[in-house]
């Protein structure tokens, strides 16, 4: 199985410090996100990763070959979206794949689970998921859950759409059959293609998707969030 790594985003909301470092190389705990996402797959079997890159991103291809990481590389011109991402990864991909944000930090465990579940259950797609507050769910994508069922996601609800109190983390176990959504999703209302638009759009058509909930994962969107994972001392004050 291959892992999508996506990083083709620009990182506005931590600037300003992804003018120079693309958000991939951020640390958490001292470590470089993507490391610890290579790291994590690794551990859970999987050796083959393609990174979807956009602005800054020779830097990301510089560090992983420094790091001794031999991963394949394309090119994501306009940041036109997680769905529009995933789709220029498509054509290198066979079979079941994993995709994740290159801004998520999850322990190997999960993702053994996930994996696990996705190929026991043999849904369409598998997400990792975790409670939230109601705020931090306006800046991910809220679902409906079912005895591990997915019935519904939205992206970036407003508060009169969130669903419920879990969040789905953008990290994604995919089948073969899902590769016609994804490529063939339609533009949002924020504009962009969006990979949860393509689940929704699965679970409309009656497929099966499965989550899986975690307590642990970090998710480095704002520069609150680097501050606070890197010193734990401030987070009171963020």
């Amino acid at each position: 199985m291959k892992a999508v790594i996506l990083a083709g985003g620009r990182g506005k909301r931590l600037r300003p410090f992804t003018e120079a470092v693309p958000k991939a190389l951020l640390p958490v705990e001292g470590k470089a996100v993507i490391l610890h996402q290579v790291e994590a797959l690794r551990s859970a079997g999987v050796e083959e990763v393609l990174v979807v890159r956009g602005a800054l991103g020779e830097k990301i291809e510089r560090f992983l070959r420094r790091h001794g990481v031999d991963a394949g590389f394309v090119t994501q011109a306009s940041p036109l979206g997680s769905a529009h991402a995933l789709s220029l990864a498509l054509p290198h991909l066979e079979g079941d794949f994993i995709a994740l944000a290159c801004d998520y930090v999850f322990p190997a465990e999960h993702l053994r689970e996930l994996l696990r579940v996705h190929r026991t259950a043999r849904p369409v797609a598998t997400l990792s998921l975790k409670r939230m507050g109601r705020e931090e769910i306006k800046e991910a994508s809220t679902v409906l859950l079912e005895h591990g069922r997915v019935l519904r996601i939205v992206e970036k609800p407003r508060e009169e759409e969130i669903l419920s109190e879990i969040a789905a983390a953008p990290l994604y176990v995919f089948s073969e059959e899902a590769r016609g959504f994804i490529s063939g999703v339609e533009l949002s209302p924020r504009g962009e293609y969006e990979i949860a638009s393509a689940i929704q759009d699965m679970i409309d058509s009656g497929l099966e998707v499965r989550g899986v909930l975690t307590e642990r994962w970090a998710h480095l969107s704002r520069w609150q969030d680097l501050l606070a994972l890197n010193f734990p001392y401030l987070r009171e004050f963020l």
